[in-house]
This record gives structure tokens, sequence and C-alpha cells, in this order.
């Protein structure tokens, strides 16, 4: 590439960037883009995060050149050698190369060496894969590979860049779980028994790092199941019990040809990853960890005969207890465990040709679509299926009902104050009163018949 502007981000032909490189070229200093923006600009995909090492120019220098050209200059990364700049509203990480020793225990038990004379060989050793270790010249475009992460790129594998270094953090593991479905088709060897031999350093991990790399799996992977693979073959499922315990958990061949409930889950993870664009932003998370977790309860429920009969409802608790592990966020828990829980409703009703009512009722306790869905990426979870070209009555149901009702739960027709209107004065019973009212409204009744009611 000798063109930089052909680069996908609006940042890189902005003029204030443009004289930030010519600063740092003007005095001595090279710009190098770093991470995953250099796959993202080989592979022509729009760069996302913006990160540049600079090579030649200390930390102090940089931050002189960044606040003379008027830009922000957030110091947050000093201990890092990190600069955090803004440039039209897009964060740009600027930074100088440094080493890691390992001192302690954790991902925070590293000693910290700023040295900007280093080479891009010996700055790149402390990056955990051969394709994360790859630069891009910022002031000509030239790709340089110390670690020949290019032909790893192009072949698929994933490849630690230098074994000593890649074992001080096990957060590294976690990162090839979400790596390998998005940038590559195989984990190599040596890599893979690395890995391996890390199982025990997971508990140094803290929950927060463990559920971005969880996060990133499930809204980034076009087939989220190959990670769920990797953690198998590397050894780590063990730390995930309530997911280890699907290998090897029978299912009725008649209704799942397809195999155990490991084998159906990352059949259904993958359709949920198809149908993922169509999901509302602030449901996407929960509606993806709601697929790897729906069945989460049918190991404790399967009987001799293979049935599963109140394996949705078992799965609320086994589910909660897997997301609060890595997460404290009560929104999502409630939203995964709601799903995992209501799962199988909307089958359930649409067999017994139930009336709207209890439609009402099921989308009172969540979003129709959503269920709809999920309901949707679980039934083509099995052998012969495909998520995209099959109708799904089911799901269809949902979605029909769901423009019906619409995004919220049904509004109550009769309130507070209509009862006082009736000369009904606030007791014990006046939200006894209210419930009764918003059934019948659910029922079908209008806001008249049901004020008729009350009269009579």
């Amino acid at each position: 590439m000798n063109n930089i502007e052909s680069l996908r981000n609006k940042v890189f032909k902005e003029e204030k960037f443009k004289n930030l490189l010519k600063g740092i070229e003007g005095q001595g200093g090279v710009a190098m883009l770093i991470g995953g923006a250099v796959i993202d600009s080989i592979q022509g995909l729009p760069i996302k995060d913006v990160d540049i090492e600079v090579y030649g120019l200390s930390y102090a220098e940089l931050v002189v050149l960044i606040e003379r050209l008027g830009l922000s200059c957030n110091l947050v990364g000093k201990s890092f050698g990190v600069i955090k700049t803004t440039i039209d509203h897009i964060e740009i990480d600027v930074s100088i190369p440094r080493k890691e020793n390992k001192v302690g225990v954790g991902h925070k038990g590293f000693e910290v060496l700023l040295d900007e004379k280093m080479t891009y060989a010996e700055a790149g050793m402390r990056r955990d894969l051969t394709i994360n270790s790859m630069y891009q010249n910022l002031h000509d475009g030239e790709i340089v590979d110390p670690f020949n992460g290019l032909e790893d790129l192009r072949k698929g594998i994933i490849r630690a860049t230098k074994k000593e270094t890649f074992v001080e953090d096990p957060l590294r593991v976690l990162r090839i779980m979400q790596l390998l479905p998005r940038k590559g088709k195989e984990v190599a060897k040596d890599t893979m028994e690395l890995c391996q031999s890390m199982v025990s350093a997971f508990s140094e991990l803290p929950k927060e790092r463990v559920f971005v790399e969880w996060e990133k799996l499930l809204l980034k992977a076009d087939e989220p199941s190959l990670g769920l693979e990797f953690l198998r073959d590397s050894g780590w499922l063990i730390h995930f019990p309530e997911l280890n315990d699907l290998i090897g958990c029978p299912q009725n061949p008649i209704w799942h040809p397809e195999g155990d409930v490991w084998i159906h889950t990352k059949m259904v993870l993958d359709n949920a990853a198809k149908l993922r664009y169509q999901i509302p932003d602030d449901w996407k998370l929960a509606y993806m960890f709601g697929a790897l977790l729906h069945d989460i309860g049918k190991p404790s429920t399967t009987t001799p005969d293979l049935k599963a009969h109140g394996h949705d409802t078992a799965g609320i608790e086994i589910s909660e207890t897997f997301l609060r592990r890595i997460t404290n966020d009560k929104d999502l828990i409630y939203k995964v465990t709601t799903i995992v829980g209501l799962h199988m409703r909307p089958g359930q009703l649409f067999r017994s040709e139930a009336k709207e009512p209890a439609w009402k009722r099921l989308h009172n306790k969540c979003r129709l679509d959503i269920l709809g869905w999920q309901s949707k990426a679980d039934s083509a979870g099995r052998t012969g299926r495909d998520v995209i070209l099959d109708v799904h009555e089911t799901s269809e149901k949902c979605f029909e009902l769901f423009e019906k009702f619409g995004k919220t739960k049904i509004e109550p027709l009769v309130l507070g104050r209509d009862l006082m209107a009736l000369g009904i004065s606030p007791s014990k019973e006046f939200k006894w009163i209210l419930d009764s009212c918003y059934e019948k409204q659910l029922d079908g009744l209008t806001k008249e018949e049901i004020i008729a009611s009350i009269e009579a």
C-alpha cells in the first residue's frame, strides 16, 4: 500500500492526523500502526481501533508534540507509555515501545520498561500472536512483519509470537478463543500445547477481563462454536463447568439427530450469530448468551428415556451461576436468564394454538421478537435445517404479535385514578383490584367492559 489515505477510517484523512504524522517524522520518529488494525488494513476492512506505536521519540517528546499541535493529551496510560488523544471524535492511543517483565501474579504483575530505541522485532516479542505482531508504517504504508504473521494470517494459523512471553498472561488463551473464529482456522500445535499447559493459570484472571473475551466471541465471530471447541481442545472448558457438562449429555435422536447437547448448542450458537444483525443493540449480547446457555439445564434434568422436562426452568439458576462468575451486569443477567427460562414457551403456545391472551402474558415477560429469533435459532440447531432458508412458523407468530403488541410491556388501561373516580378509596385491596383489571384486559376486555365489571 503506497497511499496511506486508502486506510478505511476517516481519521487518516483528517488534517490534524496528517500534521501529527509530519510532526513525528520531522523529529526523526516513525509512527507504526499496530494491533488488529493492521489485520483489518491487510484484509481491506474498516479500521475500528487506531493504535499507534512511535519509534525514535521519547514519551516526554511525544507529549510535547501532541500538546503543541493542539490535540487532547490524556496521560492515563503513562505507566505503559500510552497517550490518549482524540481527532474528529475518534480516540487514538499513541505509545512508545516497551518491554514487560513478569514479576508477580496476575495481569498487573508486570514491570514495564519504556524504550523508544527498541527494534520492531524486540517490541513485537511482547505481543501475543504473530498476526498481532505486524506493523504498518503510517508514513509510506509498508507492512513490517518480523514474525511471519502475514503468512500465518493467510493460512489461518493462530500462533504464539514467543513461547516465553505468551505464558506470562493467561488471558491470551481466551483471546485465542475469540480470535480463532474471526481471524483463523486452526491453532498451531505448539501454541495449543502452551494453552494446555496454562490451564491452572485461569485463577489469575479477574472476571472483567474474562467477560470481555466472551463478549467479543459472541458479538464478533461468525462461527463462535469454533471458540467453544478451542476451549474444549485446550482443556480450558473445565473453567466453565456448566458448558463442560453439555458434552455427552444425550438427546432423543428423533428430535435431535445431530447428537448430544454440546453439538446442538454449538449449532444454535452459530445460527444465532447469523441472525444477530436482526437483534436490537441493547439485547444483542443477551440474545447471544441466551443461545449459548439455552439448554444449560438439560444435564440436570435428562432422564434415562431421554426426556428433559423442566430443563428451561432449571436453566435459570444454572445460567445465572455461569454469568455471575464473569460479570456483575444485573441487567444482562436478568435478560439472559429470562431468555433461558422462556425459550420453550413460544413453541408450546404455537403448538397448542394458544389465543392472544397467553401470548400477551409471555410478551410481558420478554419481548416476543427476541424469543422469536431465539426460537428460530434453536429450531434450526439440528441436522438438515437451515436457519436462513427454513420458514419457522413459531417465530413468524412471535414476530406478527410483536408488531401488534409493541416493544414494551402492554400498558394497563385501568389506572388508580379510574378507581378513585368510581369512589374506591386507596386501601389494601386497591392493588388487587388493579391487578384484576389488568388480567381482564389481557383476556381481551375493553376499558369500558372492565369498569363495568367493577361497578357490577
